[in-house]
Order: C-alpha cells, then structure tokens, then sequence
C-alpha cells in the first residue's frame, strides 16, 4: 500500500529567495496543469522538472498542479544526499520527490527532464504492458527510492514505482511527456 504523505524529508536550505526567472518555467506550468486535466498526477499532486544550467526547477511541495504558477516553481542548486538536504532559489520547499530527480539527473547526463505522476491503471497494467517495475517499495522522497527506480530505468524512458505511480523522463518536456503518453494510451 502506498505511504501517507507527511511532507518532505529533506532540510530545505534557501540560496535565495525570489522565484526561478527562467524562461522555461511557463512551459512547465502548462505541462502540469495539462497532466492535472489528463488525471495523471493523483489529486492534482504531482512533480515535473526540467534540467538547468545550475540544476534543475520542480514544482513546490504539495502544489496544486491544476492551478500552479510560475511563482510556486523552485530551482534545485545541489542536493547532498548524505546531509539529506537541498539549496534551492525560490520562495517554497521543493516536491517532496526531489530526490528522485536529483539522482535521475545525475545518472543520465541526456536527460532534460523528468515527470512523475500517479495512476492506478498504469499501476494494475504493469505487468501485463511489460513495463519495468522496482524491485521493492520504497519509502517516497528518499535517496533509497531513487536507487531502486534507477536499479530498473536502464534503456527504458518510463518506470513504474512499486506501490506509488510512475516515472517518465525523456530529452526534453516533450518528450518526457511522450514517453508516458505512449504508455497511457495502452491502457
């Protein structure tokens, strides 16, 4: 069963304040409030991300991906996984799952962007779709989850998290976007 959500569980260290000024922002803020109306991203929850310069930007902590703005976006600067601690420019916390995206960055230097949504069907059609599942559940928001979905990630452009949702990533929100389209449209 999947776990209840209690918030992040990572220290937040704030670089500075002001949102991302980063031009790319409004194009992920279309993204989410498409994947909200495509109900992919459970209870409107969710988290996208792209690559920067200096990291990467993902959607604040507990954010409404339906009616997300540009100002709830924050820029991941570093993640220490060791101290569990992120430094960020923006005025929110990060996505919970910003782990998840740090690690996936790091592993695949090709890849721009990341999303991760929610969906029973994809869940329940897994198996059957031939789709690469982690081994175990792991508990969200932690360096342990992100080592599982990259145990399985391999060639493979979207990863189904035991228990949890799904995880898309691709060359650029396009992309990553089309990658979980692909698998949502076999359901």
């Amino acid at each position: 069963m999947a776990e209840v959500y209690t918030g992040t569980k990572f220290r937040t260290v704030f670089a500075r304040q002001e949102p991302p000024a980063e031009e790319r922002v409004r194009e992920l803020v279309d993204w989410c409030h498409r994947w909200a109306r495509l109900d992919v991203v459970g209870d409107t929850v969710g988290n996208l991300s792209f690559r920067t310069e200096h990291g990467f930007i993902i959607n604040r902590t507990a954010g409404d991906l339906a009616t997300i703005t540009p100002a709830e976006f924050v820029e991941v600067l570093r993640a220490d996984f060791a101290a569990r601690e992120l430094a960020v420019a923006g005025a929110y916390e990060p996505s919970s799952e910003s782990f998840m995206h740090a690690a996936l960055y790091a592993a695949r230097p090709g890849v721009h962007a990341v999303f991760h949504g929610h969906s029973a069907a994809l869940l329940a059609a897994a198996e059957r779709l031939g789709l690469p599942i982690t081994q175990r559940e792991r508990p969200y928001g932690t360096a342990a989850l992100a080592d599982e979905i990259l145990d399985v990630l391999s060639a493979n452009s979207v990863v189904i998290i035991r228990n949890h949702g799904f995880v898309a990533i691709g060359h650029s929100m396009a992309s990553a976007h089309a990658a979980a389209e692909r698998v949502l449209g076999k359901l």
